[in-house]
C-alpha cells in the first residue's frame, strides 16, 4: 500500500487454510483479504503483484510439464477522506477548595475544573454508529463522560447514537484536578504560570460503518483557554 507519506508491505490473510503450492485447476479461484488501517488523508495505492507458474497437463495422467513462470501486477488507486471533524472548546469551573495542611493546620488549596465540550460531525457519505468516547486526562487531572455511556444505576445501556452524513453531536466531559495528585502538578503550575493554559488530554473516538467496519480518530492535545492577565 502505497500511502501520501510512505509504502507499507502486506500480510495476506485467509479464513481457510490453504496449501498455495497445490494447482488451481481451469474455472477455480483463490481468495485472500489485506487489513490496512487508513491513517492518513489523502491519495492510496494498492499494488497487486502475482507471480504463478503455468503448467502444462500429460495427456492421460495427473502429472504437469512444460512449467513457465508468469507474472503481472495491477494498480487500485483511491481517495481516503476524513469520517469525522471535531471541534472542541473548553471552559472553567469555579474551583474546589480542599483541606492543604502544607499550608498550615487551616491551609486550603484550590482544585481546578472544567467542561470540555467536542462537537462531533459526520463529514462522510454514509451513517455511523458511535460505539464510544473517551478522554484521556492529563495528570493530575481526571475526567468524567457525561454522554450516552453514563447510565444510572440499574438501568440497562442505552442506545448508541447514529450520525447521519452532516449531522453534528456534541459531547462533553468533566475534568477536574484530582486532590493528592502529585503527578503533573508542577507541569501544571509552570504552564499556567507562563503561558496561561494547559494541557487536559487527548479524545479518543470510534464508531462502525453501515457494514460493520470500524473507525477510529485520536486528537492532539486538548488545551484550555488562554487566561488574560
Amino acid at each position: 500500500m502505497q500511502t501520501p507519506s510512505q509504502t507499507v508491505p502486506l500480510e495476506l490473510y485467509s479464513s481457510i487454510r490453504e496449501d498455495e503450492r497445490q494447482p488451481l485447476g481451469p474455472g477455480c479461484s483463490l481468495q485472500k483479504i489485506i487489513r490496512f488501517e487508513l491513517k492518513e488523508e489523502g491519495n492510496h495505492v494498492l499494488a497487486v503483484n502475482v507471480s504463478y507458474m503455468e503448467t502444462t497437463q500429460v495427456e492421460g495422467g495427473s502429472q504437469a510439464t512444460g512449467g513457465r513462470l508468469r507474472s503481472f501486477r495491477k494498480l487500485y488507486q483511491f481517495i481516503a477522506q476524513p469520517c469525522l471533524s471535531v471541534r472542541t472548546k473548553a471552559t472553567e469551573f469555579p474551583p474546589v477548595e480542599v483541606d492543604d495542611k502544607t499550608f498550615g493546620p487551616y491551609g486550603k488549596s484550590k482544585l481546578l475544573r472544567y467542561i470540555l465540550e467536542a462537537q462531533l460531525e459526520n463529514v462522510g457519505d454514509a451513517a455511523i454508529v458511535l460505539e464510544h468516547t473517551s478522554l484521556d486526562a492529563t495528570k493530575p487531572f481526571k475526567s468524567t463522560s457525561l454522554n450516552w455511556d453514563l447510565v444510572p444505576e440499574g438501568n440497562t445501556e442505552r442506545e448508541r447514537p447514529t450520525l447521519n452524513p452532516r449531522s453534528v453531536l456534541q459531547v462533553a466531559f468533566l475534568v477536574e484536578q484530582e486532590h493528592g495528585v502529585n503527578e503533573g502538578l508542577e507541569r501544571l503550575k509552570q504552564d499556567l504560570k507562563l503561558q496561561g493554559r494547559t494541557v487536559l488530554g487527548t479524545l479518543a473516538i470510534e464508531w462502525r460503518g453501515a457494514m460493520g467496519d470500524r473507525g477510529f480518530l485520536s486528537t492532539g492535545n486538548l488545551m484550555t483557554r488562554k487566561k488574560i492577565s
